[in-house]
C-alpha cells in the first residue's frame, strides 16, 4: 500500500514542549495496516526531540519501552532527512503511542485498526482518524489463541434419539433415523434455530451414517434390527431435499460407519459387522460403490469427515476406546497424530484432512466425556468444552471454526443441540475523502 509522511514540528505553547503532527497539536492518529506512517523530523523544531513509539503513554516517562517491531529510525532530529517510521501489518500493536525520549509528555497516541467511533480531521490535507475504541484485529486474534471458540445452546431436537446419521453446516444440518428404544425412520432438519420433522427415509435403522447437505444428502449403512438380529444393513437412500430414494447398495453391509463427502461423492470408513470391526473403505460416484484403501486400523464409532480425496478419521472402537487418527489422500490413509484423549461414539466433523473438531464420546473405562478437540492438519488442542457430556450423537458443520452437536445419549436419549463458533474477527479498511 502507501507511504503516509507525517511532518512533526515542536513548539513550546507556555507549558513544556509538544508535537504537531501536519500541524495539530499532539494529534491521534489512525493507522490502517498495509501502510506505512513515516514522522519527519526534518524541520529545525525537531532538535533535541527524538520521536519513538511505546505501547505506554509517554513512553520511558511512565516506565514503558520502546516499540521497535516494524519500526526504522534515520538520521538526527533537526536535520534534513531525519525520519522515525513504522510499517503497520495487521499484527502491529492495536494501541501505541509517540513520545519524545528526552523530554516528558510531548507525545500523543498511535492508534492502529479501525473503529465504529471517528472523529475525522482534516490536517494538511492528510485526514487524521481519532479512535476511541478499537477491536482486536483478526490476525492478532488469531495469533493470540488460534483455537478459540465456545459451544452455545441451539435449539432442540423434537425427538430425542441416539446412534442417528447427521450431515450438512451449522445453520443448515439433517438428523436421520436412529433410535429410542425403537428403531426410527424420522428425518429431521436444522435451519440455525429450530428442528422441523421432514421426509421419513424408506428403511428404519440406527447407527447409519450420512453426507451432503439439506438439499442433497444421502444415508448408508445402519442396522435395521430387531435387537439381537444379525441386520447389518447395506442400504443407500438419496436425499432431494424433500424425500428419499432407494440408490445402489454398499458392498458391504454394516452399521456405525463413518461418512465423508457429498451426495454424489462420498465416503464410507470402517464400521461393524457381525462378528468385528471393519476396515473397509468404499467410495461412491453418484451411483453406485466402488472398495478402496483400506483403514491402517479397522474401527467403529469413529468419527471425522472430508471429501472423497481428502479425510480425515479420528476415535473410535474396537476392543477399547482409541485415540488413533488416519488422513485419506484420495488413494490411501496415513496415521498421523493421535487425539489427546481416546475416545469412541463421537460427534464430529472436517471440510477436509488439516481442518477438524471431534467432541463429546465415550472414554475409558466408560465414561461419557465433554472434551472437545480442534485439528489443523498437524496435531489436535483441547478447546472449549461441550456444555453436555454425551456419547452415540451426531455432528455436522464445514471445519474447526463452525459446528452443530445433536442428539445422543447423555443417559437416557437426548434431544439437546449445541453450536460451536469460533468467533469471526473481520478487519474493516476505512477510506476518508
Amino acid at each position: 500500500m502507501a507511504t503516509i509522511t507525517l511532518t512533526v514540528t515542536v513548539s513550546n505553547p507556555g507549558s513544556g514542549n509538544r508535537y504537531y503532527i501536519d500541524g495539530a497539536l499532539q494529534a491521534t492518529v489512525s493507522a490502517i495496516p498495509g501502510n506505512t506512517y513515516k514522522f519527519d523530523q526534518a524541520d529545525n523544531s525537531n532538535s533535541g526531540h527524538p520521536l519513538r513509539l511505546s505501547t505506554t503513554s509517554n513512553g520511558s516517562h511512565n516506565s514503558g519501552s520502546e516499540y521497535t517491531t516494524g519500526v526504522t529510525t534515520s538520521g538526527t532530529p533537526g536535520s534534513s532527512g531525519a525520519y522515525t517510521q513504522i510499517e503497520v501489518t495487521a499484527l502491529t500493536v492495536q494501541t501505541l503511542y509517540y513520545y519524545c525520549t528526552q523530554h516528558s509528555g510531548m507525545g500523543g497516541s498511535f492508534n492502529v485498526g479501525n473503529s465504529s467511533t471517528l472523529g475525522l480531521k482534516e490536517m494538511s490535507g492528510f485526514p487524521i482518524q481519532n479512535l476511541t475504541t478499537d477491536p482486536v484485529p483478526y490476525a492478532q486474534e488469531i495469533s493470540n489463541d488460534p483455537y478459540g471458540g465456545a459451544w452455545a445452546s441451539g435449539g432442540n431436537l423434537n425427538t430425542a434419539r441416539m446412534s442417528a446419521g447427521g450431515t450438512g453446516i451449522q445453520t443448515a444440518s439433517l438428523m436421520v433415523a436412529g433410535e429410542t428404544g425403537s428403531i426410527l425412520d424420522i428425518v429431521e432438519q436444522y435451519n440455525g434455530s429450530t428442528w422441523t420433522e421432514v421426509g421419513d427415509i424408506g428403511t428404519a435403522r440406527k447407527g447409519n451414517s450420512a453426507s451432503g447437505t439439506t438439499a442433497a444428502g444421502l444415508t448408508f449403512s445402519g442396522y435395521t434390527g430387531p435387537p439381537g438380529s444379525t441386520g447389518y444393513s447395506a442400504l443407500t437412500e438419496s436425499w432431494n431435499g424433500s424425500g428419499w430414494t432407494e440408490v445402489g447398495d454398499l458392498n458391504t453391509g454394516r452399521s456405525d460407519s463413518t461418512a465423508a463427502g457429498t451426495a454424489t461423492a462420498a465416503l464410507a470408513m470402517g464400521g461393524v459387522y457381525n462378528p468385528g470391526e471393519l476396515a473397509l473403505t468404499e467410495i461412491w460416484n453418484g451411483s453406485g460403490w466402488t472398495e478402496t484403501g483400506d483403514l491402517n486400523t479397522a474401527r467403529n464409532n469413529a468419527n471425522g469427515g472430508g471429501t472423497t480425496t481428502s479425510a480425515i478419521l479420528a476415535g473410535g472402537l474396537t476392543t477399547a476406546p482409541l485415540a488413533i487418527t488416519e488422513t485419506w489422500n484420495g488413494s490411501s490413509w496415513t496415521e498421523v497424530g493421535d487425539l489427546n484423549s481416546a475416545r469412541s461414539q463421537t460427534g464430529g466433523t472436517a471440510s477436509d484432512s488439516t481442518n477438524s473438531i471431534i467432541f463429546g464420546g465415550r472414554t475409558p473405562p466408560g465414561a461419557d466425556t465433554v472434551n472437545t478437540e480442534s485439528w489443523d492438519g498437524t496435531s489436535w488442542t483441547e478447546v472449549a468444552n461441550l456444555a453436555t457430556a454425551r456419547d452415540q450423537f451426531q455432528g455436522s458443520g464445514a471445519s474447526n471454526t463452525s459446528a452443530l452437536a445433536f442428539g445422543g445419549s447423555t443417559p437416557p436419549f437426548s434431544n439437546l443441540t449445541e453450536e460451536w463458533t469460533k468467533p469471526d474477527f473481520v478487519v474493516k479498511t476505512l477510506t476518508t475523502s
